[in-house]
């Protein structure tokens, strides 16, 4: 409730837009050009468009709470110079933020899109390629290298785990939209729904299996550990098996259903949509699991770390190939956007938080759209939450009657060499 309270309140300035010019930018432009495009998942981006046509789509984004562009580009070079040692790794704990886990998140798609209008139906059917990915490191799980244990002596992995899906798509959506309701210059609503035949061509996770992420005690007399830990993975030998994965599913498949809503009142330039999305899992099949269990206790530490290497061992390793059912990180966003004058249209949405495998927390992405020449919008705006904080956005565009190309760009939780993430989306296609 706060959160739609805190979307009402950012839109509020925008339902007070007065009536469209009809000679202005903001009235000679079509309905299909005014959602807002996103670098984030949204499987209705081109369905809206109302000519029949064919898009290319290949982008995504990255994002951490931690590590800036800066931090990054040091390691790179100490890697490039074969200088990267095991204390640089451990001086790079003191980066982590105390008292909070450290966390990221990313996603990218490649998509082809054929589809176009019969009369009030939009028909849009995509083909291509996803992945998601996310980690989370407790911070008890880097405390003790970080802070030494002068403060705190037990530790444990927490919540720590990531994982990592790769999947081959192929969808159907289709699009429906109402003539105006009520008078010429009433509501006019669109409803659509889709879904999507998704088969993994990768997968890999990594968790705790002991309640609470297990327990490392290190006291000035004893050092004990009991810790578990499981590793999942889809082995790839060759680029053939992911061709032979996405085609034939030999890997497993699943299933996922998206569904929107629209109203878009034309005269006054005001919109809202909600869409929910990603409503599905996946099933991944023959997946190598491998369990590692860690039970020591001594006084000595090199007594210790012979425990470690001899339990870790190959032989010593619980190895077992499985079925995993993989739940899809859903889409639930809602928005709104309106005219301010005569070429600047204003945008807010919210996309709440994500659980699961592949957790994100909710934002707040507010835009603009500058058309100084129609079919030549210009855009900037903000992102605020998600993992990396704040962000910032950018891109521009052709949006014709047959020609469609755009670029946009995200610099996420600071700008250039102080960002903590970065997104990329660029966009071609025709109409005909």
């Amino acid at each position: 409730m706060r959160r739609a309270a805190l979307l009402f309140a950012l839109m509020a300035p925008l339902l007070a837009a007065q009536a469209v010019p009809e000679n202005s930018q903001a009235g000679r432009t079509e309905l299909g050009w005014l959602r807002v495009p996103s670098v984030r998942f949204d499987p209705f981006r081109h369905a809206f468009v109302p000519h029949w046509g064919f898009v290319f789509t290949a982008g995504g984004f990255g994002e951490n709470n931690t590590l800036n562009a800066s931090d990054l580009g040091a390691f790179l070079v100490l890697q490039d110079n074969d200088d990267l040692r095991v204390g640089d790794a451990i001086d790079a704990m003191g980066l982590l933020p105390r008292g909070a886990d450290a966390a990221g998140t990313g996603a990218g798609d490649a998509t082809f899109y054929l589809g176009g209008p019969i009369g009030a139906l939009a028909i849009g059917v995509t083909a291509g390629g996803r992945g998601y990915g996310a980690f989370r490191l407790d911070d008890q799980a880097v405390a003790l290298l970080r802070d030494g244990n002068g403060g705190l002596q037990e530790f444990s992995l927490g919540n720590s785990g990531g994982a990592a899906l790769g999947t081959a798509e192929a969808g159907l959506h289709l699009l429906y939209r109402t003539r105006p309701i009520g008078s010429p210059d009433g509501v006019r609503l669109t409803f659509g729904a889709g879904a999507r035949i998704v088969r993994p061509v990768f997968y890999a996770s990594a968790r705790s299996t002991v309640a609470n992420g297990g327990r490392v005690l290190v006291s000035n007399d004893t050092i004990l550990a009991n810790l578990g830990i499981q590793i999942q993975v889809t082995p790839i030998d060759n680029s053939s098996e992911v061709t032979d994965a996405a085609f034939s599913g030999t890997r497993g498949s699943g299933l996922a259903a998206d569904l929107v809503l629209r109203a878009d009142w034309p005269t006054n330039g005001i919109a809202f949509e909600a869409m929910l999305a990603n409503l599905g899992s996946v099933t991944v099949e023959r997946v190598e699991r491998t369990a590692y269990n860690i039970n020591v206790a001594s006084t000595r530490l090199d007594v210790v770390l012979d425990s470690i290497e001899v339990q870790t061992a190959d032989s010593n390793r619980v190895r077992d190939t499985v079925s995993v059912d993989v739940t899809l990180p859903r889409v639930a966003r809602i928005g709104g956007s309106a005219w301010a004058n005569r070429i600047l249209q204003l945008d807010a949405t919210l996309s709440l938080a994500v659980t699961g495998d592949f957790a994100t927390p909710a934002a707040v992405e507010l835009g603009s759209t500058w058309r100084f020449v129609r079919t030549l919008p210009l855009r900037a705006g903000l992102i605020i939450g998600g993992t990396q904080g704040i962000g910032y956005t950018a891109g521009f565009g052709i949006e014709g009657r047959n020609l469609l190309f755009r670029v946009n760009g995200q610099s996420l939780g600071g700008f250039l060499k102080n960002a903590r993430g970065a997104g990329a989306q660029v966009v071609v296609g025709t109409f005909f």
